[in-house]
């Protein structure tokens, strides 16, 4: 229970035991990067981008007044509060995808009437060498259509990703009294404690029968609670390493700070300290997992803190030779320069259409973000998909938050837009929250239904049969 809402391949290439390598994987996506040059006497100008997806794109202006902006909105590229008859160069470098070599890019210009407005769009398929394909003029608005070739002679080849992974949120919060609280509404088959190696090594075993590969195990510091959060996560380590399943922290950032206060500002020198504590005290344990030798540490609600003060940790780290692999909780990448990969907590209260339209627009993003820089790091898309949510019964949330689980149907529809978006990983959420009842471990309302859909989610998933049907509900 915390103190606030949470809203928020196919084969395994292991060396050593905890440690995800890189490997080639072709998923059949085609990808593009342009370089768009707009210069206009327009105080705004916009560009819409028809025929493809603006995938991600990286702004900047080159000549215009100080209050001169741009940005994007979907598919449009957007310049505004320019000086009108004042001339303003801006550039965006972007990736297209959802197109091929055949496919033709229409650009659709809104800008004032009788302003001039010129557009260039050159090929960055060599940053150190852009090729002009396609040059606009307008005086007002206008439309414009890039031949097949443009897309041809700026193809680029998404950086290769490492195996895809399930992994679920982890709770280690639960003694036998536990399930005396009038606050739950539902509890496990069979009570446990995660105090209790036998209890965690019968879960661990659970999990990986049903497909999940890691445990992400919510840490608080060594401190809090009388230290529970370092015997705890001990345990599950270990019992994650008879299971053959893996694990990592996933830190509870909102009370990273000495008085470990949900209520008190976040602390980037305890920040620091958590996470250096993890790198040091578990990062080299059998079943942590690694990628390229690095220890994988999700962040929950990263967004709370600063660019800058993520930067300074980061740096923090470096120098001190700790190098964590950081995927952090935040959404539209604002944080991705800092991290190595974004995800969302839960996305539960999204659903349909909206739900497929962010997770492919997410995904897109971040697993194209560093083609628009030379040399940058491939990021990974973790999606989130939970069962449902129900809140009802904690005394301290009104109104309360209830997605029903519809029978299983929600949690198909969240696992549906993860794997249509080409997500990297997955992270199930959660496999024992029973405070907001999103777990998925077998209970007393839904049996093992949860585990049973999550085994077939999990196949379809790592190995994506072309010719069967999806997973059906419970």
């Amino acid at each position: 229970m915390h103190s606030g809402l949470r809203l928020g391949a196919a084969v395994l290439a292991l060396s050593g035991a905890g440690v995800v390598r890189p490997i080639d994987s072709d998923s059949g996506e085609h990808f593009f990067r342009v370089r768009v040059i707009v210069t206009t006497t327009s105080a705004s100008a916009s560009i819409a981008v028809d025929g493809v997806s603006l995938a991600s794109f990286v702004p900047s202006v080159l000549d215009g007044p100080p209050a001169l902006s741009v940005g994007r909105t979907g598919r449009t590229l957007r310049l505004s509060r320019n000086t009108a008859g004042r001339s303003a160069d801006v550039q965006f470098d972007a990736v297209l995808a959802d197109a091929g070599p055949a496919s033709a890019v229409t650009w659709k210009l809104t800008a004032d009437a009788g302003r001039e407005t010129q557009i260039e769009v050159y090929s960055l398929r060599n940053f150190n060498r852009p090729a002009l394909v396609d040059r606009f003029a307008a005086t007002g608005g206008g439309e414009f259509v890039s031949p097949p070739a443009l897309l041809g002679d700026s193809a680029v080849k998404l950086s290769p990703a490492i195996p895809r992974l399930v992994l679920a949120h982890y709770y280690p919060w639960y003694t036998m009294d536990t399930w005396r609280d009038p606050q739950m509404a539902d509890q496990p088959l069979q009570l446990y404690s995660t105090e209790a190696p036998s209890d965690v090594r019968r879960e661990a075993g659970q999990a990986r029968a049903a497909g999940i590969d890691a445990f992400a195990v919510s840490w608080q510091g060594l401190d809090a609670g009388e230290g529970f959060n370092d015997k705890r996560m001990r345990i599950v380590l270990d019992a994650a390493q008879e299971s053959g399943l893996q694990v990592c922290a996933y830190t509870e950032t909102y009370v990273a700070n000495p008085n470990h206060s949900g209520y008190d500002p976040i602390d980037p020198r305890t920040l620091f300290e958590w996470l250096a504590a993890i790198v040091d005290r578990y990062g080299q344990h059998p079943a942590y997992l690694r990628v390229a030798g690095r220890p994988v540490i999700f962040t929950y609600a990263a967004v709370l803190v600063s660019q800058s003060d993520w930067n300074a940790v980061i740096t923090r780290l470096d120098t001190s030779g700790r190098h964590p692999l950081l995927i952090g909780d935040f959404s539209d990448s604002i944080l991705l320069d800092s991290f190595d990969g974004e995800y969302q907590y839960t996305n539960v209260f999204t659903s349909g259409d909206t739900l497929s339209d962010l997770y492919r627009g997410e995904s897109l993003r971040v697993r194209t973000y560093n083609l628009l820089r030379e040399g940058d790091r491939r990021r990974l898309w973790v999606a989130p998909v939970t069962p449902g949510f129900d809140d009802s019964h904690l005394v301290d949330r009104q109104p309360p938050h209830i997605v029903d689980r519809a029978n299983g149907s929600v949690y198909a529809e969240q696992w549906k837009a993860a794997v249509d978006a080409g997500a990297d990983w997955v992270i199930v959420t959660s496999w024992n929250e029973w405070w907001e009842n999103t777990e998925i471990e077998a209970g007393q309302r839904y049996g093992r239904s949860y585990l049973d859909l999550t085994t077939a989610w999990t196949k379809a998933f790592k190995f994506p049969p072309r010719d069967n049907p999806p997973p059906r509900r419970p």
